[in-house]
């Protein structure tokens, strides 16, 4: 049986607080630290929150929350509480993980981009943040800003010219960290606006002027000229002056505005022209005071202005938009200074060179004219004129007569003035270019004319003679005066124009002239009128023929009274000459050849003849030989002339006379004979004259005959490259003097081949050039052979040669150890011969030699070509492709590789 005591007093316990429930932690962004709460915990008087993390930190509260602060930043914190009675802490509530707020971004950096103006934004790697926002303000109030989950970022968009404040905010997802601290830089400065240029023209210079924009500080400015010509100005204004560019150029104008670190993003650009250039080449010709000046043309001109400035002090212009114009009115004798500006839009040009030129020099004053009575003749006399190299004298009479002459000096003599004129006389002044002005004519008057055809008309029965004349002009009246032979002389004034003398002596001469007088002057005495009586019958005292001119030289007696004698020679045949003479000896001319002649003198005077002399016979020259003939003998150099006989000759002689003066000949009494050593190519006048014991004949004609051509020279050949085995040759040579047509022939041997032999030869032809196609490897010999209507010269020295080689032939190719080897037959004439490999259709050279193989390392090649070369080329291209391939062989040392043997038959194609 069991029992149980009585129950105890009772006594009362309480049991440690609950763990708090529900806890929870967040961020209090605005106050930077973490705020924690949880439910009530039954039996808790008391509350401790822990945060743990990189640190340790608490918050207590009786409350159901409390603020933990002091935590790092971006760091991750376990967070748990602990409920608190008076005896007992309850067990760890349930913890919660959170993340501080981000810390602040640090080592912030910018770098613009100066092209762009965009900036480039990077910092150091923030913990806690998952995102970043950087943010640019500038002093304008501008904001830009980006965002990025990266450590950089590029903000785009800014102004120019402008500070900027950057700051950079992390972002965890929950709260912004609070800002960086703040980086400033400068964006490029903002392109110049409003550029405007201006065109000094006084000093051609060039201004160039802008409004200040933000940023800027300093400029950066260049010319950029039509004609390449750049020049640069650097400055911290907003203006700069260009000294030095070129004038009549269109300049692009740039101007860059700098800071230091950047140029501005837009360079602003502006076009402007400079100053005309002065014009060049100024030239000017006079006409009087006339000046056409003219001149080169000038770039981006407008117009242009001549100027004239004389030594006087004068100043003429002209102006105008062509390159020419006229200056006129300038004064005379003055030297001018022509000088030419250009105007553009905006400038005249600097002056360009002067062209000094000289107007005409001015008419001259104080002109004197004094006429000499005896001879007709004025002395004019004017005084010098500057500018004057010479002086024209004209003088115009009142009948149509006009007479000028050039002269330097102030003073000039008149020789050939008209008797009994009114003459206006001027001077005129002259410069080089013959300009220049007349003075003032001055009028004279001549002296009176010499009265002319005064004519005597004797009546020999009554010896009375009557004379006249015609009226003279300017003459008022006359004065005649007659004079015989014993110096009797008779004086008569008449106004008349005729007169009379009766009762002349017989046999006496008189001698009749008339003067014509007027108020000043007496004109020279007038063409004497010879009367007297029939003179006395004149005897022959010789007669002889003057063989050179086939002339009969006649003398007589001279007989008193008697004017002129006439001397007749008549022929047996009617052929009749004469000659006349006032004194003793004349020639009669043209006297027929071979004939003889009876002679015979008469004395005559104006009026009567004498009776005829006794007579004398004459022999005349031999007639020159006819039918001319001659025959060139072209083997032996000779020439057979021949000619009809001559009456009265008794021998003959040949003249064979060659341009340059080489003279043959011939006498003989028969009516041919041969010419020897004649040369080519040489026209040789032939004449034949005849000779009859006194005299030789008269050269009647001559007669032209010409010999063969000379042998031709100055062969020579041109060669055309050889095509088809075959190599054109293109002869020429000198003219050949004399030849009217050419032969041309060729002969060779083939390939040295003395059985293989070729003769070729030309049709006859004009030209002196002609062309055979000759086989290559093959020699020639070349002669040319010219022809007339004479004959055929010899052969020339024939001009020896060989053609180019023929492509070698059965070429063969090995490989051996990665060397090609080659070789092939001979070309005849060859003298060494080139192997070229081709790949990709570009040609190298891998051999030159005078032997017929060569080696040479194996190349890449599509195919080898090979050409035989001596003095006269490069033969045909012998060409062998290659198809690569690879071999195979038993053993990598195969002592026989492939080879190939080309004939010339066909292309080759080569596996190795």
């Amino acid at each position: 049986m069991e029992c149980n005591s009585s129950q105890s007093s009772a006594v009362t316990i309480k049991t440690v607080p609950c763990a708090p429930q529900n806890v929870d932690a967040h961020v209090n962004c605005a106050a930077g630290h973490t705020s924690v709460s949880w439910e009530l915990s039954e039996g808790a008087i008391s509350y401790i929150a822990t945060a743990e993390g990189s640190n340790v930190q608490q918050c207590s509260a009786n409350q159901t929350m409390c603020d933990i602060t002091d935590l790092s930043c971006g760091e991750t914190y376990t967070i748990t509480v602990r409920a608190h009675d008076d005896y007992c802490d309850s067990a760890e509530s349930r913890s919660v993980t959170m993340k501080t707020v981000s810390c602040i971004p640090q080592n912030l950096n910018t770098q613009l981009d100066c092209n762009t103006n965009d900036a480039s934004v990077s910092w150091a790697d923030t913990k806690g943040a998952v995102s970043y926002t950087a943010t640019a303000e500038a002093s304008d109030g501008h904001t830009a800003s980006c965002d990025t989950a990266s450590r950089q970022c590029q903000i785009t968009n800014l102004h120019c010219g402008q500070m900027y404040n950057v700051t950079l905010t992390a972002l965890d997802g929950v709260c912004d960290s609070s800002a960086s601290s703040v980086l400033k830089f400068n964006t490029a400065p903002c392109g110049p606006q409003n550029i405007d240029t201006e065109l000094n023209c006084e000093t051609k210079n060039t201004m160039v002027s802008w409004e200040k924009r933000e940023g800027a500080l300093w400029y950066v400015l260049f010319a950029d000229g039509d004609d390449g010509h750049v020049t640069q100005c650097n400055t911290t204004e907003t203006s700069c002056e260009f000294m030095d560019l070129h004038c009549s150029q269109m300049y692009l104008i740039t101007v860059t505005a700098m800071d230091g670190s950047c140029q501005s993003v837009n360079t602003s650009i502006i076009e402007t022209e400079t100053a005309p250039c002065p014009p060049q080449n100024v030239q000017a010709d006079i006409d009087a005071v006339t000046a056409s000046v003219t001149w080169e043309p000038s770039n981006l001109t407008v117009s242009y202005t001549a100027t004239a400035e004389g030594s006087d002090g004068h100043t003429a212009t002209c102006s105008t938009s062509e390159t020419n114009c006229v200056i006129p009115d300038l004064h005379c004798s003055q030297m001018y200074n022509i000088s030419v500006l250009a105007f553009g839009e905006n400038c005249s040009s600097i002056q360009s060179s002067s062209y000094a030129i000289w107007t005409a020099p001015c008419a001259p004053d104080e002109v004197i004219v004094n006429v000499d009575c005896n001879s007709n003749r004025a002395v004019v006399s004017w005084g010098r004129t500057d500018g004057a190299v010479s002086y024209e004298v004209t003088a115009e009479g009142s009948d149509g007569h006009n007479h000028s002459y050039n002269t330097t000096e102030t003073r000039y003599e008149i020789l050939d003035l008209h008797c009994g004129q009114s003459y206006n006389i001027t001077v005129t002044t002259l410069s080089y270019s013959r300009n220049g002005f007349s003075s003032t004519s001055v009028q004279t008057q001549t002296a009176p004319c010499i009265p002319e055809n005064l004519k005597a008309e004797l009546n020999c029965d009554s010896n009375a003679v009557s004379f006249s004349w015609v009226d003279a002009e300017g003459a008022k009246f006359y004065i005649v005066t007659a004079q015989d032979s014993q110096r009797v002389t008779t004086l008569l004034n008449t106004s008349d124009t005729k007169a009379q003398i009766p009762n002349l002596q017989c046999g006496e001469y008189y001698t009749i002239s008339v003067l014509a007088v007027d108020n000043f002057c007496k004109s020279p005495r007038s063409a004497v009128a010879n009367v007297h009586a029939a003179p006395c019958t004149s005897e022959i005292i010789s007669a002889y023929v003057d063989c050179d001119a086939n002339t009969a030289m006649v003398s007589w007696e001279l007989n008193n009274g008697s004017n002129f004698y006439i001397a007749t020679a008549a022929g047996i045949e009617g052929d009749t000459h004469s000659c006349s003479a006032r004194d003793e000896t004349c020639e009669i001319f043209d006297l027929q050849c071979g004939q003889l002649y009876n002679l015979t003198v008469v004395a005559v005077n104006e009026m009567c003849n004498s009776s005829e002399s006794s007579a004398k016979y004459l022999q005349a020259v031999p007639c020159p030989p006819e039918y001319l003939e001659a025959s060139v003998d072209c083997a032996n150099d000779s020439m057979l002339l021949s000619w009809g006989h001559s009456d009265t000759a008794i021998s003959y002689m040949a003249f064979v006379n060659a341009s340059d003066e080489d003279l043959l000949y011939c006498d003989t009494t028969n009516t041919s004979c041969y010419i020897q050593n004649l040369r080519c190519a040489t026209k040789y006048n032939i004449s034949v004259y005849a000779f009859d014991g006194i005299c030789t004949s008269m050269l009647n004609s001559s007669y032209e005959v010409g010999t063969v051509p000379c042998i031709p020279e100055g062969i020579q050949v041109i060669l055309s490259p050889a095509s088809n085995g075959v190599q054109d040759i293109d002869v020429s040579w000198k003219i050949s003097h004399c030849a009217e047509e050419y032969q041309v022939d060729v002969e060779g041997q083939i390939e040295g081949d003395p059985f293989s032999l070729y003769s070729l030869r030309s049709y006859w032809t004009a030209r002196t050039f002609f062309q055979f196609p000759i086989p290559c490897s093959s020699t020639y010999n070349i002669s040319v052979t010219a022809r007339n209507p004479t004959g055929i010269s010899s052969p020339s020295n024939p001009l020896t040669g060989y053609t180019v080689p023929c492509s070698p032939s059965n070429l063969t190719t090995s490989l051996e150890n990665d060397t090609l080897n080659i070789s092939w037959t001979e070309s005849v004439n060859a003298t060494k011969y080139i192997v070229y490999a081709v790949s990709n259709s570009e040609r190298s050279e891998l051999c030159r030699t005078t032997s017929l193989f060569c080696k040479t390392p194996n190349v890449q090649k599509d195919t080898i070509e090979i050409v035989a070369l001596n003095s006269a080329g490069e033969s045909e291209t012998l060409e062998v492709s290659f198809l690569q391939a690879k071999m195979k062989t038993d053993s990598p040392n195969d002592p026989f590789p492939p080879t190939f043997v080309q004939d010339s038959s066909s292309p080759p194609e080569v596996f190795y």
